[in-house]
């Protein structure tokens, strides 16, 4: 098969959905070597493979437009000058005028957009309302990153369960148990931090719901039992000035939470390794990764229970009300009181992150592709033999 891939999230600074494209598209060349990939942006990419079958295809048509619209406006005629057999789309958004017979594959990553639209920006939410319902509808199959988000398709949009196939993402091997005090020693020296502290991860925007840690700092510190600060490792996302409104209101300082800005892969398993507890208090989430590479470096993990969390986690982190700041308080100080319960977070959480894994998932993925080929074979070799009698 030749296979076309919207490769528009895999830049340098790739955040979970980019992350999940990188980790697939590592793997598929290698569990599948017969096939061709061709990998499709409107801007430079960096892919994490090579070979004679792997290909980038960078177009600079439209070059001023969004993303979107370029996928828009240039995917067909891309995919019939290559004459794909496949496209898949990692986004909810599918080319105008895909050519007839062309198999149509649509990740869905989560619905927050509808599930929570208060919490995603305009463009971002415009662009879904347009394109995501059409997407959902004319995809042949539809990939999701967790059967959560499979449910919500099925209650929002009414898809039938026959078309959706849940594929994890992977945790990358980067992400292995480390000595901590190393780790944040390493972490201390590089960003000029203390080597003590609590970890989180994730785009500064709304949904991530930092604004509760910053409550649980600020009642630690209140109650005089704020040990070490919290360092927030994460691209600046939008609507940034409430946060930083709440945190000059509650009295906090770099001291007490300091945002540390974009970490480089590299930096990531030593953020996680070194830190003393990695907090997760998401409003919602497709699948939600961080917690999952944190409990693969050994780090004890409070995560919100919000939508997919105890999917994914299960009864390796405590899992608490996203809306409940003392919730997280107190499981922080029983962590700290309690040295079984840590180390039993510890292992059972290093044994939830080897479930998930890149390989495994490239290989579900094109199974379900090379299925769903075939199956289309059948059908149109079918309707060509009933048309001729």
């Amino acid at each position: 098969m030749r296979i076309g891939i919207d490769a528009r999230t895999l830049e340098k600074q790739r955040t979970g959905i980019g992350n999940y494209i990188y980790g697939l598209a590592r793997f598929l060349p290698q569990v599948g070597p017969e096939h061709d990939y061709l990998f499709y942006s409107n801007r430079e990419i960096q892919l994490a493979v090579s070979g004679r079958r792997v290909s980038e295809q960078i177009d600079r048509a439209f070059g001023w437009c969004p993303g979107s619209f370029w996928l828009r406006g240039r995917g067909g005629s891309l995919i019939r000058r290559d004459q794909l057999d496949v496209f898949w789309a990692t986004h909810a958004i599918l080319p105008a005028c895909i050519p007839r017979g062309v198999l149509k594959i649509v990740t869905v990553y989560d619905l927050v957009w509808l599930r929570f639209p208060e919490t995603t920006a305009n463009f971002a939410r415009l662009v879904q309302k347009i394109w995501a319902r059409k997407a959902i509808e004319k995809a042949d199959l539809i990939v999701t990153i967790s059967r959560s988000t499979a449910e919500d398709l099925v209650q929002e949009f009414g898809v039938p369960e026959t078309k959706i196939r849940c594929v994890y993402p992977g945790v990358f091997e980067a992400y292995k148990r480390r000595d901590p005090q190393r780790a944040a020693e390493y972490i201390s020296k590089k960003y000029g931090v203390s080597p003590d502290y609590m970890g989180a991860v994730g785009t500064v925007e709304p949904r991530k719901n930092l604004k509760l840690l910053v409550e649980v700092v600020r009642i630690l510190k209140s109650t005089g039992q704020l040990k070490c600060p919290l360092l927030v490792a994460g691209a600046n996302g939008w609507k940034n000035s409430p946060l930083l409104r709440q945190i000059q209101a509650a009295g906090l300082t770099e001291n007490e939470i300091r945002f540390l800005g974009y970490l480089p892969d590299e930096d990531l398993p030593f953020f996680y390794s070194g830190a003393d507890v990695f907090l997760f208090p998401t409003l919602y989430e497709g699948f939600g990764l961080p917690p999952v590479e944190a409990m693969a470096c050994g780090t004890p993990v409070i995560a919100s229970n919000a939508r997919c969390m105890p999917e994914v986690l299960g009864d390796a982190a405590i899992l608490e009300p996203p809306d409940s700041a003392q919730r997280f308080v107190d499981a922080i100080l029983k962590l700290r009181a309690n040295v079984n319960l840590r180390h039993s977070l510890q292992a059972a959480g290093v044994l939830k992150a080897e479930e998930y894994c890149w390989q495994a998932s490239a290989k579900q993925l094109l199974g379900l592709i090379d299925n769903q080929h075939k199956s289309s074979e059948r059908v149109t070799v079918t309707a060509k033999g009933a048309s001729s009698l």
